[in-house]
Formats: structure tokens, sequence, C-alpha cells
């Protein structure tokens, strides 16, 4: 799903870069999780389990930068493709409670 994101959305990286858009989407996913960490500390979390393989060693600003590269178009994109369609009698996530 989220190649496709990135394809539909024309966001998949044009050069190897050490840290892919298709990474970027994940770090972004997890930062939505664990979101009192900064970029830096998720991408820890990420690839802690992965000493066997070569990991790039990015800094704060290298993963600031990867996900301004991306854009928000490749999440809405991915976004859009879970949710599925809308419909007129889909009900509304959104309840209003009176007070």
């Amino acid at each position: 799903m989220i190649d496709a994101a990135l394809t539909e959305t024309g966001a998949v990286q044009q050069r190897l870069r050490e840290i892919p858009a298709r990474v970027v989407v994940y770090l972004l996913l997890a930062a939505a999780l664990f979101e009192d960490c900064g970029y830096l500390a998720v991408w820890r979390k990420l690839t802690a389990a992965l000493q066997a393989i070569p990991v790039a060693k990015v800094t704060g600003t290298a993963l600031w930068d990867a996900r301004t590269r991306l854009g928000v178009r490749p999440m809405r994109a991915l976004f859009d493709l879970l949710r599925g369609p809308a419909t007129a009698t889909a009900p509304s996530a959104l309840v209003s409670r009176a007070c």
C-alpha cells in the first residue's frame, strides 16, 4: 500500500538515498505511535533490532529533510487508500455531544 501511495503521488525517490521514501513513510507512521519522541528517537526504535544489517547513520536534520522531501501527498493518499471510498450512507466519525 505504501508503494502504491508513493507511486500514485509521484513521491518515489528519483535517486538512491540513505533514507528511501518508503522508509520515511514508515518513520512517520511510527512517529504517530511515539508522538512524545523526536524523529531521531523514533528512528532508533525502528532500527534497534537491525544490528546484523547495515543501517544508515542519520541525524535528526537528515530525517527532517527526508520528511520535508516526501511532503504530505503520499500520507494523504495512504490514508485515503486505507479508509476506503467515502459514501453518503457511511456514519460520521465525529459524534456531537451535548454538554
